[in-house]
């Protein structure tokens, strides 16, 4: 992410201009043996270039140059805001930043003061999938001499566009090996064994069904946005809080949404910790209420991770029924870049793990896990979503979170069609595989020339 500029204010446009003049003079006055410079040459004006994004969010750290020059790029300060010197008359910027479309904006500058020229960036998006447990009742099944693991997933698959991927084929789906990497202490391919172990895929599934879409019904929904420290590398550009809006905005007719934050400790910037509301959202229509909410947390990211602290707070909250709707189903959608900083052990953190889902299960709280980047915890959060009937949602860039985040208010309801395939692998000899481990897997899907990866995680019963 670029570091934005100083602001520049109203003052310094004018030592702009006489500075740009008198270099514009300089240049025409050289060895050709010119007595005199242009009066044109020196004539410049000030574009003040306003960059937002489509909700109206000032984007900093975005480059702006005259697209016809060859000058270096300027960069809009933390309002969204550069000043541009030009001659007057009709120009073209060039707009890019990363994680937006680049786009070339059209103005036509006064001779004299400054023309406000305002652009507005869309957001780059790219197709995305998650899993789900499977709905077909069929558990992993473990050959006898613990060499081999059949299992069954559903996979979901967005476009671009937010909208559902239809008509692919087995062909277009596979089962990635896994090898251990030797250089993270953490198991990569088979965990709760004695050691990580490598095995290998079947590769294109071995069958495959369509699920249809169910139809879609009204929830009230907890949306919880992780702001701990890390959030600042994995989502430097926010994408997170625009998928956010696009979640909120886009509800499905009678749902209802609660908006909270999490981050606690050393660092951590929230108004309230471990947990701060943000708002309610009565209706797609009031969404734009919680916009202000959302876009304060571009500057309160910091701190450590008590996820599950925070799913069980959330819950509490919606299980009270204080929304305008009483009576909904409840779902939970948990986005976050990494695994809770609290529990501990990895044993420990299995059963904190265990009394959030038994916690939620009671309640009848489904939770959609929305994980950023590829250091998540896998395994958590895959347990978080199937064991409550949710899903576990997966973006390894952050163009995948809108998408994601757009598909959600179907997805609560089963309102997407999926693809269930059954996926073989083999550890290559016997007595490696065994009941109650977990196997870390990678869903390879082919969508429209994009590449879509869905990690995985399967227990063997």
């Amino acid at each position: 992410m670029r570091k934005p500029q100083t602001k520049t204010t109203p003052l310094h446009w004018q030592g702009l201009l006489t500075m740009a003049a008198t270099a514009a003079q300089v240049a025409g006055c050289g060895g050709g043996g010119s007595s005199s410079a242009d009066p044109a040459s020196a004539m410049l004006s000030v574009a003040k270039v306003i960059v937002r994004d489509a909700y109206g969010a000032p984007i900093a750290g975005a480059s702006v140059k005259l697209a016809a020059a060859g000058g270096a790029d300027l960069v809009t300060d933390s309002d969204g805001v550069v000043f541009v010197a030009a001659t007057p008359g009709a120009v073209e910027l060039s707009v890019t930043v990363p994680t937006f479309l680049p786009t070339v904006a059209q103005a036509t500058l006064n001779i004299d003061g400054v023309t406000a020229v305002a652009v507005t960036l869309q957001r780059a998006t790219a197709a995305a999938g998650g899993s789900l447990a499977t709905r077909s009742g069929e558990a992993p099944v473990l050959s006898a001499d613990g060499r081999t693991l059949r299992f069954e997933v559903e996979l979901v698959v967005v476009g671009a566009d937010a909208q559902p991927v239809e008509g692919l084929s087995a062909a277009d789906f596979a089962l990635l090996p896994c090898l251990p990497d030797l250089g993270t202490p953490a198991a990569d391919c088979l965990r709760n064994a004695a050691a990580d172990r490598a095995y290998l895929a079947s590769g294109a599934p071995t069958a495959m069904q369509v699920v249809a879409a169910q139809p879609v019904v009204a929830h009230s929904v907890g949306l919880l946005i992780d702001q701990s420290g890390s959030i600042a590398s994995t989502d430097g550009m926010n994408a997170r809080l625009y998928a956010a809006k696009a979640l909120l905005g886009n509800l499905t007719t009678g749902d209802q949404g609660l908006v909270g934050a999490f981050a606690d400790g050393a660092g951590a910037r929230l108004p309230q910790q471990p947990l701060t509301v943000l708002g309610q959202v009565a209706n797609a229509a009031a969404a734009a209420q919680v916009y202000p909410s959302l876009d304060a947390l571009a500057s309160q990211s910091g701190g450590q991770t008590p996820l599950y602290t925070s799913i069980d707070a959330m819950r509490a909250l919606l299980v009270a029924d204080t929304m305008p709707r009483p009576g909904l189903p409840l779902a939970m959608a948990v986005f976050t870049d990494g695994a809770d900083t609290y529990c501990g052990s990895p044993a420990g953190c299995a059963q904190r793990r265990q009394q959030v889902i038994d916690a939620a299960r009671a309640d009848t709280v489904r939770l959609f896990t929305i994980g950023l980047s590829g250091g998540i915890d896998v395994e958590a959060l895959s347990q978080l979503a199937t064991a409550t009937g949710g899903a576990m949602l997966y973006a390894d860039k952050v163009e995948q979170l809108i998408p994601l985040y757009g598909s959600l208010g179907r997805l609560m309801s089963m309102g997407l069609a999926t693809y269930r395939l059954q996926f073989t692998i083999d550890a290559g000899e016997t007595g490696v595989l065994a009941s109650g481990q977990t196997v870390l897997a990678r869903a390879r899907v082919l969508v429209r020339g994009q590449v879509v990866d869905i990690p995985l995680a399967v227990g063997i019963p």
